[in-house]
C-alpha cells in the first residue's frame, strides 16, 4: 500500500483506489526505458487512472469518497497510487472506464489543437490513426469547435468507427495515393495536421498543409522520427508543434483544461469509445493488440 508523502516526488497528499486505468503507448515505451521522461527502474507503469478517494492528509484538494481521475508519471496499474491532489480532477458521475481515457489522450488532443493548433471554426484538420484513442478524441474536439476533419485510418472496421466519431471524410491510409486523395478534399491544402504516427506520414502530412498551416507532432507510433525538411515550412509560411504537456510547467491551464473535458463528456458533447476491456492479469495481451495496432478507441484495463 502506498504511503503518503512518499509518491509524485514525495508531494503524494492523496491516496486513490484505482477502479480503471487507461492504456497509452507511452507505457509500452517507459517499460523498454526509451520515453523521453524516464523513469529508474523499478517502477510500476501505467500513466492514466480513475478511481475513488480513501484517504487524504491535511493540505490535499479533495476528500474520501471522491472520485477521481489523473495522470500520473507511473503507478497507474496497480491497487492503489499516491497522487499529489493538485494533478486530480473531480469526475462527478462519470463511469471510471470512460473518466480513465479523458487525462492523457483528450488533454493531449486539447493542447494540440487549440493550444498549438490554434484551432477555429470552418478549418480543415487532416487527423491521423482517426480510430485509435488519440484519434477519436481529437475527432471529437474538433468537431465539436466546428472544423471540417478529413481522417486517416486503417481497415474498413476503423474508417467506419471514424466517421461514427465526426469525422466528415475517411481515408485509407494503407492507399499509396493517400495523400493525394487528402489533396482531392482539400485543394488549398489543410488548416492544421494531428500527427501521432511519424515517419513519412509526417514528411507527407507537411506538403499538404495549408498556407500558414500547423503540423502538430503528437507522437512516432509508426517507429521513425522523420528529419523533417524546413523549405516545406517556409514557402507556406506553415509551423511545426511538438505537442508535450506537463502538470509541473502549466499546473492551472492543465486543470483548467481537464475539468472542461469532465464537464464536456458529462453534457455528451464529447465521449471516449471504450471498446477493449481488459482484466488485470491480461495486460500483457492488451499491450500486445496495442503494439500491432489491433485497436480501436481507447484501452482500458479494469482492476
Amino acid at each position: 500500500m502506498p504511503k503518503l508523502g512518499e509518491g509524485q516526488e514525495n508531494r503524494a497528499d492523496t491516496l486513490v483506489k484505482i477502479d480503471a486505468a487507461g492504456l497509452n503507448f507511452a507505457d509500452e515505451i517507459a517499460i523498454a526505458g526509451k520515453y523521453q521522461d524516464r523513469i529508474k527502474p523499478p517502477f510500476v507503469p501505467g500513466n492514466e487512472l480513475a478511481g475513488t478517494v480513501v484517504e487524504a492528509i491535511p493540505g490535499s484538494r479533495f476528500s474520501p469518497g471522491d472520485k477521481v481521475a489523473c495522470q500520473v508519471r507511473s503507478g497507474a496499474f496497480a491497487q492503489y497510487c499516491g497522487v499529489a491532489s493538485d494533478r486530480l480532477m473531480a469526475i462527478g458521475d462519470l463511469p471510471a472506464s470512460v473518466a480513465a481515457a479523458l487525462p492523457v489522450s483528450y488533454t493531449t488532443a486539447h493542447v494540440a489543437l487549440f493550444e498549438k493548433g490554434n484551432l477555429k471554426k470552418g478549418d480543415t484538420v487532416l487527423i491521423h490513426a482517426a480510430a485509435g484513442g488519440l484519434g477519436i478524441a481529437a475527432t471529437q474536439l474538433a468537431k465539436a469547435a466546428g472544423a471540417r476533419i478529413v481522417a486517416t485510418a486503417g481497415d474498413e472496421d476503423k474508417r467506419r468507427i471514424a466517421k461514427e466519431n465526426g469525422a466528415d471524410h475517411v481515408i485509407d491510409y494503407r492507399q499509396s495515393d493517400w495523400s493525394e486523395r487528402v489533396r482531392a478534399l482539400a485543394p488549398d491544402g489543410v488548416d492544421i495536421v494531428m500527427d501521432p504516427v511519424g515517419g513519412e506520414t509526417s514528411e507527407q502530412s507537411l506538403r499538404l498543409l495549408a498556407w500558414e498551416g500547423r503540423l502538430l507532432v503528437c507522437g512516432f507510433a509508426g517507429g521513425t522520427v522523420q528529419a523533417l525538411k524546413a523549405n516545406y515550412m517556409l514557402v507556406k509560411s506553415a509551423s511545426v508543434h511538438g505537442v508535450y504537456w506537463s502538470f509541473d510547467r502549466s499546473p492551472e491551464a492543465i486543470r483548467t483544461i481537464q475539468q472542461k473535458l469532465v464537464n464536456q463528456c458529462a453534457r455528451g458533447e464529447i465521449r471516449p469509445l471504450i471498446r477493449d476491456v481488459y482484466q488485470m492479469d491480461e495486460l500483457v495481451s492488451a499491450m500486445e493488440s496495442l503494439r500491432s495496432r489491433g485497436t480501436v478507441g481507447k484501452v482500458v484495463i479494469a482492476m
